[in-house]
């Protein structure tokens, strides 16, 4: 190793040099407590999916930068991008969409059939008897018997296209979330003091939550309505007259634009919605980790009081977009009510159609009724989702847009190009010059010269506010220096990579952290790679090995 790095309980700090030490953050044994006992109890278990195996990353392609917009046109591509730079997505992504016409097409069928099954039945019900009622009777039933079938087939290519499209959906997400995770950790302190815990956590999850449901909404729902409606509208031209096609585009029409105007209404209401939710779960959050502060001023009666207030927001807030969903919703109740029922009366009542008889006419009006009313029904069922779709798919757009944000934010502190060389023993650590202030502030530190030798062991002392915390975060690159430089074996922090600087410091803070998992883990931590033994000298310096063995 190459230096420790160790800030005492007291105002002071030691920069020291230990060729042995394991840059670990030593945990407290009087917070271990039945963690201790079983070290490996906590990790994650071995994937048994065919699809997702541990430590497949291999499998996983490069994928492009985040749009700058939330704009649709910007995000399908990127979406496909991510979609298919996993190995074994591509194949996927074609069989759920083979299934998706399967299950269109199929499903379109049926009301033919049952159109011609209700045709046979008029026919032999107009007959005396005899062979020939029997043919039309029998007709009927296999008209039956394969729509039936094609209905069975549908469903069933529904589930498939649902299986097949799922890994890919979660493979996307997977590595948008990982993306937003390893950007989000590699940018510097000042992100995240300027944002609060809670809300950053869920605008990651709404984004990548978001991922398969544009998927779904656009591949699955918009473009597959829009054959649907294409196959409608020909199917009941050919059987009735363009008039019909006329009647349904205007109800689709009007379908489409009261949802759209509404989905926007609801969308903007939406959106303070998800600010006031996010503001509370902050407010949460933030109590929660800082419960020892609020209980030692007797502040739960405040905190409480300002959490009911964003609550109350929220829920207002959330009521105003319930109440524009609702209205949406009746709208296009009624739009859909109105359309079907002048349909299914002009079918019934046999107008723009020319048959050659009258009595040919009133018989056909049967079997079209019942196919009218089926075409309609596949038609219209997409559409009651396609308002919901729409609404998620504007919802999980901006919620993508408040992700897209946050990586498009880059770090102020660049990393360097430099990789420290590896050498045996300490580093050598010099100070020249260093000054430092926070943002806009009074310097914290002027013009601070210190130079450390291998070996030595060096206390800074001072008041709290000196700098001595910031003396640490300047070497450590959290922040850079405002004036002067800090060099590592002659080597300009600023020019070195940060993360071989990082793997070359040890340190133990001064107020020790443990992550909500196993000792094995937290004692790991400054080392993942340490052997058994290792991990077992570093709990025995820590003096945790009789907590481990009880």
């Amino acid at each position: 190793m190459r230096a420790t790095v160790a800030m005492r309980a007291t105002v002071a700090s030691s920069f020291s040099s230990s060729p042995g030490a394991m840059p670990t953050r030593a945990p407290r044994a009087r917070r271990a407590s039945v963690r201790a006992r079983t070290m490996g109890a906590l990790s994650a278990p071995e994937s048994t999916s065919n699809y997702f195996q541990a430590n497949d990353t291999e499998f996983d392609g490069a994928i492009p930068p985040p749009p700058r917009t939330s704009n649709l046109m910007d995000v399908l591509p990127y979406l496909f991008a991510v979609s298919l730079a996993r190995r074994g997505t591509s194949w996927r992504l074609a069989l759920a969409i083979m299934f998706l016409v399967v299950q269109k097409s199929f499903g379109l069928a049926v009301p033919i059939l049952f159109k011609l099954a209700v045709d046979h039945c008029t026919a032999a019900a107009a007959l005396p008897g005899g062979l020939a009622a029997s043919e039309a009777a029998t007709a009927a039933a296999m008209a039956l018997v394969a729509s039936g079938v094609l209905k069975a087939i549908s469903g069933v290519a529904t589930e498939l296209r649902t299986v097949s499209f799922t890994p890919v959906a979660q493979a996307s997400g997977r590595r948008v979330a990982l993306e937003v995770f390893n950007h989000v950790l590699g940018l510097d302190l000042s992100f995240h003091l300027e944002r609060r815990t809670g809300s950053l956590q869920r605008i990651i999850d709404r984004g990548t939550r978001s991922v398969s449901m544009v998927f779904r909404a656009v591949v699955f729902t918009f473009l597959p309505t829009a054959m649907e409606l294409t196959l409608v509208c020909g199917l009941l031209w050919h059987a009735f007259s363009w008039h019909f096609v006329a009647i349904v585009l205007t109800t689709f029409t009007a379908y489409v634009w009261w949802t759209i105007h509404m989905t926007g209404v609801s969308a903007e209401k939406r959106k303070l919605a998800n600010h006031m939710d996010g503001l509370s779960t902050g407010k949460a959050v933030d109590a929660l980790l800082n419960y020892e502060t609020v209980t030692f001023f007797g502040n739960i009666e405040l905190e409480s009081a300002q959490y009911d207030k964003l609550l109350r927001g929220y829920h207002e807030a959330a009521l105003g977009s319930e109440r524009a969903s609702s209205l949406l919703n009746a709208g296009q109740a009624v739009i859909l009510s109105t359309g079907m029922t002048i349909i299914l009366s002009c079918a019934a009542l046999g107008m723009w159609k020319v048959e050659p008889t009258v009595g040919a006419s009133l018989a056909s009006r049967v079997g079209d009724l019942v196919m009218a009313n089926g075409l309609l029904l596949q038609l219209w069922a997409p559409l009651q989702f396609l308002g919901f779709f729409y609404r998620e798919l504007r919802q999980s757009l901006v919620d993508m847009e408040a992700m897209f944000e946050i990586m498009a934010t880059e770090s102020n502190i660049p990393d360097g190009d430099v990789k420290l060389p590896a050498r045996e023993g300490g580093a050598e650590l010099e100070l020249d010059n260093v000054s430092f202030r926070y943002g806009d502030g009074h310097d914290v530190l002027k013009g601070v010269s210190l130079s450390i030798k291998p070996g030595e062991s060096i206390g800074i002392v001072g008041p709290s506010g000196s700098g001595k915390s910031t003396l640490l975060r300047l070497i450590m690159r959290v922040y850079d220096v405002t004036g002067g430089k800090i060099t590592l074996d002659g080597f300009d922090v600023r020019k070195l990579k940060v993360a071989s600087l990082r793997d070359a410091v040890a340190v133990v803070p001064q107020d020790t952290v443990l992550f909500n998992d196993t000792l094995d883990h937290n004692i790991r931590y400054g080392k993942p790679s340490a052997s058994e033994d290792e991990v077992t000298m570093a709990a025995r310096r820590a003096r945790l090995d009789k907590t481990i063995a009880n």
